[in-house]
């Protein structure tokens, strides 16, 4: 990677001299790290490797070879220099809406800078930790071992309507299986017996998680799609149950785990900072806005329609 770096370099340098003597700004000779220069804006190879390494990994695998190198300082680095030379120009940089999300983000970036040097040190989670959590919520992680289900196939967005429509009015699944189904469960009912986790394909593994999702018997599942078509699996009855391994489950409930903590640390925090702070609230102005739903002066807010089962105030 250093040897790509260091040809490319030289090449683009190359180049840069090379054309040192073109337009009204290339009778200045480049300075030894100076990369590229655009108009009296100069980058040096520096800031090439600071930009290059703020990108995505995405953006940072076209990087591999001299070639994505190249197109990333043409169509990038220079055409957004370029952009922003030619916007300050223009006077965006002094219209009151730039400054505001400027300002925005400012804030923002110092609120995390703030935030993660509150949470530091603060999110770790230890193995037993881990264990611990594992341990008394095993219900979390207890899955059927197998589960009977039905379910109605179709391959067009027209029939998918149609059913979902007679569902809503109630009609029986297995009725509607056998009108619909484009496979031959149709002429049981869109039965398709007891499954076992991992038994189908890997195309259909969230065909698998809404039919082992189901809780109930009779409950139907959103609808899933697959390169086929769409899936609607209504669960018919369950048996025996599987603790899932707490090697399979550990880094997830590690990442749960520190989240809670850096949830848990920043509202303790703000709780903090609240409560060494002056803070007063025009409560008349705030019920005036209440009444008005939020809503811009002039916008009246809808009025609500009660519902049969709200209850009460």
């Amino acid at each position: 990677m250093l040897k790509r770096w260091i040809v490319f370099v030289s090449s683009v340098l190359g180049v840069a001299l090379l054309l040192s003597g073109c337009g009204p700004s290339g009778k200045k000779e480049m300075g030894e790290g100076e990369l590229v220069r655009i108009n009296d804006v100069s980058i040096s190879i520096e800031e090439f490797h600071q930009i290059s390494e703020g990108q995505s990994l995405e953006g940072k695998m076209r990087l591999l070879d001299e070639k994505g190198m190249r197109d990333f300082l043409e169509n990038y680095v220079i055409s957004r220099e370029l952009l922003y030379q030619e916007a300050k120009k223009k006077g965006f940089e002094t219209s009151p809406g730039i400054q505001a999300k400027v300002e925005n983000f400012k804030r923002m970036t110092l609120i995390d800078a703030l935030l993660d040097e509150a949470v530091k040190g603060k999110t770790e989670v230890s193995e037993s930790e881990i264990l611990q959590y594992y341990r008394e919520n095993q219900e979390r992680f207890t899955e059927p071992l197998e589960v009977k289900i039905r379910h109605i196939f179709v391959t067009s967005d027209s029939a998918l309507k149609e059913v979902l429509t007679r569902l809503s009015q109630r009609e029986d699944f297995s009725k509607l299986a056998s009108i619909y189904n484009m496979d031959r469960s149709k002429e049981d009912g869109g039965t398709l017996g007891w499954i076992r986790r991992g038994q189908l394909a890997p195309s259909f593994a969230q065909f698998e998680e809404a039919a082992f999702g189901l809780k109930s018997k009779g409950e139907v599942s959103e609808v899933i799609q697959s390169g086929s078509g769409y899936h609607l699996i209504q669960l018919e009855e369950k048996r025996g149950t599987t603790l899932r391994p707490f090697e399979k489950v550990k880094e997830g409930i590690r990442f749960f785990l520190q989240t809670k903590k850096r949830q848990d640390t920043y509202l303790q925090y703000v709780k903090d900072l609240k409560s060494k702070a002056r803070i007063q609230v025009n409560e008349k102005l705030w019920m005036e806005e209440e009444k008005k739903g939020g809503k811009p002066v002039g916008e009246e807010r809808p009025k609500k329609e009660k519902s049969k089962d709200e209850i009460p105030k």
